[in-house]
């Protein structure tokens, strides 16, 4: 399979897992071509012509023509310049490489992180908190977002694998949707009577135990073991990165007792106990490996060849289905 075919596969994957539905996300598409057509001059050679089929700015080809054959790829949550060393060294030893995975956005798909996040607004949508709230909310945390990676030195991964000439692609949003729509159908579409049965429930998941058995299990960040959920959510598994913590109390509003989380901030908890919402950390490694695996295993119906390098946190699960 080619790269932009593996590639663009991997897109409309991640969209049929995605919280806003499809008729959203074609809606959203059709304002971009719309906007488009009427561009001219300096404005149209600026825009990213990538927003015209793709939706998830935070994922894309970010070194390569497309035209590469792929076979075996070496996956990465986290890819940086080492790890680029790194597989051109496993190249150099007679590993075959074809292209580099990469989960957490590099290179441009960095610089567009923020413009993933009003995806947040549709999740909160479906337990009952308004749009207007949400928007008026995210909208200050994508701006800080986007100061804070506009400063950043970003292409430093996609320029190291130019150098070493290996293709590379990122996939973020949308294995976080895949990951998502896991654990809203595993756990969060089931009745517990305590935290502490939601641990033992994740940790029967390969990826969890894996990492548990590594000693980064998931956790109680706030919340006794025997307390009840209540209504259960993980509203912070996809959107680009962690909401606002004005969130908390729109869910704590919104009906919600227990929120899943890859990976809880300081700010959130503080308000997560103002409001009293559980919180349970899920471990990010692991989280990430389960949507990896899950993008994995669909492409791997259509390419019956595609075989995996493990790196950078990730662990290759396998399932039947």
């Amino acid at each position: 399979m080619k790269l932009k075919t593996l590639f663009t596969r991997a897109v409309h994957i991640g969209m049929e897992a995605d919280p806003r539905g499809k008729k959203a996300l074609e809606k959203l598409l059709k304002k971009q071509q719309d906007k488009y057509k009427k561009l001219e001059g300096k404005e149209k050679e600026f825009f990213d012509e990538e927003r015209l089929w793709n939706p998830y700015s935070d994922s894309r080809i970010i070194n390569g023509t497309g035209e590469e054959e792929i076979r075996r790829v070496m996956v990465g949550i986290d890819i940086e310049t080492p790890e680029v060393l790194l597989a051109d060294r496993l190249r150099e030893r007679g590993e075959k490489i074809d292209a580099l995975f990469i989960h957490h956005p590099e290179g441009r798909a960095l610089a567009d992180l923020e413009k993933v996040m009003p995806l947040q607004v549709d999740v909160l949508a479906q337990l009952g908190v308004p749009v207007n709230h949400a928007e008026a909310q995210l909208r200050p945390r994508m701006d800080r977002i986007w100061r804070a990676i506009h400063a950043d030195n970003l292409f430093r991964t996609e320029r190291a694998a130019e150098l070493l000439g290996i293709p590379a692609f990122n996939c973020h949003t949308v294995t976080d949707n895949l990951v998502w729509r896991f654990i809203e159908q595993t756990i969060c579409k089931k009745e517990y009577d305590s935290l502490e049965e939601i641990i033992t429930a994740l940790r029967d998941i390969p990826e969890y135990t894996h990492y548990a058995k590594k000693g980064n299990p998931p956790i109680i960040a706030h919340g006794s073991s025997g307390g009840r959920p209540g209504k259960i959510v993980a509203t912070e598994f996809t959107g680009g990165t962690n909401g606002p913590e004005d969130f908390l109390e729109e869910q704590s509003r919104a009906g919600v007792g227990t929120i899943l989380s890859m990976h809880v901030t300081e700010k959130t908890l503080e308000e997560a106990k103002k409001h009293h919402v559980n919180m349970i950390q899920c471990s990010h490694m692991a989280s990430d490996s389960i949507g990896i695996n899950l993008l994995l295993d669909a492409l791997s119906k259509e390419e019956k060849r595609l075989d995996v390098i493990e790196a950078a946190g990730f662990v290759r699960v396998k399932r039947k289905k």
